[in-house]
């Protein structure tokens, strides 16, 4: 996790925290249609008020929760753009020494050079360093594979914030499907299902932001 990982933290908090309102209502709507279900008829009457008013609960929740995670996907979103924009430039106290020692030396291989950078996640000063070296390594590289493979991680390592933005932006598309309203207001049967998604979806990116 790199020093921006706090802001995937909070996409994961706020979702977690909205799916949790709604499916508490949706849950409490679901008990209270079994028991209109199930109650003698002298009960009817107030199963059904309470059915009534789980009801009413829900479509409240039901209107508002997603809206509000959005907004406030929206202003995480934002804070983490505008720290972005005032870290795009090389910073001294950024700079590795030892990382740039071993980067130097020409000893590792392709698979180290992943692992290395991997290492560096966030840093873009290091990372920028890490894009030169790599760059000069596969010009020089025989390996077509091999080459490629540079290539590739030159590419990551130049990408510096819009690495960063592009991740931010699969997690918020992610999102709005795990909400199941990218396609408009979904199904509430459609809204269990998909937002019981987030963690197996999400996982990955979250842990490696």
């Amino acid at each position: 996790m790199s020093k921006y990982s706090i802001y995937a933290v909070q996409l994961d908090h706020a979702f977690k925290e909205a799916r949790t309102k709604w499916t508490e209502a949706y849950n409490l709507m679901r008990s209270a249609e079994e028991d209109r279900r199930r109650v003698d008829e002298d009960d009817k009457l107030l199963a059904e008020h309470r059915l009534n008013k789980a009801k009413a609960a829900f479509d409240l929740i039901d209107n508002s929760v997603w809206t509000d995670f959005e907004r406030q996907m929206a202003e995480i979103g934002a804070a983490l753009k505008s720290t972005l924009a005032k870290t795009n430039m090389a910073e001294p106290e950024e700079v590795d020494p030892n990382g740039l020692t071993i980067l130097q030396s020409g000893i590792l291989s392709v698979d180290e050079l992943e692992v290395f950078y991997g290492r560096y996640s966030g840093n873009f000063t290091m990372q920028r360093m890490i894009a030169q070296h790599v760059n000069g390594l596969a010009k020089a590289e025989g390996d077509p594979e091999k080459r490629k493979r540079l290539i590739m991680l030159a590419r990551a390592a130049e990408a510096g914030p819009a690495g960063v933005l592009d991740t931010w932006k699969n997690l918020e598309d992610t999102a709005r499907i795990c909400t199941g309203q990218s396609h408009g207001k979904g199904a509430p049967s459609y809204v269990l299902s998909i937002s019981s998604q987030w963690e197996r979806l999400t996982e990955n990116a979250i842990k490696n932001f």
